[in-house]
């Protein structure tokens, strides 16, 4: 393999989320220092978006999906119960239920796979699940233009994901939550040591804008537009409220 099929494959894997933490570094390193790099990053990235966008546009048919069926004789699970296939998926699922359950004051009751009832359950229990991973991120990016199209196709919302760095709230990455059983998306911030959370749902109306604790862990709820923020982070709710006024002033569209 020559060095620049190393490079064009390295390229693609970062466009696509799939490199590690410390492999994004490295290429992000080099395509601040590598402009011609960086022209071959956009043009992947519009590729990507344009393969996603026409699959998405062209949905398998109910029909193909009966007979796929039919031929492997698979039987849908039954609703809102998970499949399990193992003994470690099983026992890693009840690790799993018996944090989340203990951090939300028993809210998802341990051997049960219901969602949580209310969309603040579901927010926190995303960022509690965040915190277990070795990894709070399924992507891991300081590039707001890296992370907001990586959520293009997986997630009907792409937040903007400012870097406030310059701030001491630097992007760190995104990933997917499950709220109200949909897909949404999370941007990753840090502050010193700890993790910030920003899951982003379409805008319900439902409840105002506010402040939630949960023990030890602040919520920080508010909305723009369409879209609903909830911020979850176990800083104080003074840092927690800075980092939202700083993301907000940033992300606000002009009038």
């Amino acid at each position: 393999m020559t060095g620049d099929d190393e490079t064009l494959l390295l390229l693609s894997a970062y466009v696509d989320g799939a490199l590690s933490p410390g492999e994004v570094l490295a290429m992000e390193r080099r395509l601040a220092a590598e402009p011609d790099l960086r022209a071959q990053a956009e043009r992947l990235r519009g590729l990507s978006g344009a393969v996603r966008a026409t699959l998405a546009e062209v949905p398998a048919p109910e029909s193909l999906r009966a007979r796929i069926v039919q031929t492997i004789g698979f039987a849908d699970p039954e609703p809102r119960r998970a499949r399990l296939g193992s003994w470690p998926a099983l026992a890693a699922t009840l690790v799993a239920g018996i944090a989340v359950g203990a951090s939300l004051g028993g809210v998802v009751p341990l051997g049960t796979a219901e969602a949580p009832s209310r969309p603040a359950d579901a927010v926190l229990a995303g960022h509690l699940r965040g915190l277990a991973a070795p990894q709070p991120f399924d992507i891991a990016s300081s590039d707001g233009h890296v992370v907001k199209p990586w959520f293009n196709g997986r997630t009907i919302i792409a937040p903007d994901a400012p870097d406030l760095s310059e701030r001491g709230y630097p992007l760190v990455g995104g990933r997917i939550d499950i709220v109200d059983g949909k897909p949404v998306p999370t941007l990753v911030y840090r502050h010193d040591r700890h993790v910030i959370s920003v899951t982003v749902v379409p805008a319900t109306g439902d409840a105002p804008a506010g402040e939630e604790r949960r023990d030890g862990t602040f919520i920080e709820r508010w909305s723009a537009g369409d879209l609903t923020y909830w911020a979850v982070s176990d800083l104080n709710a003074r840092d927690l409220r800075s980092f939202v006024a700083l993301y907000r002033d940033r992300t606000a569209r002009p009038k």
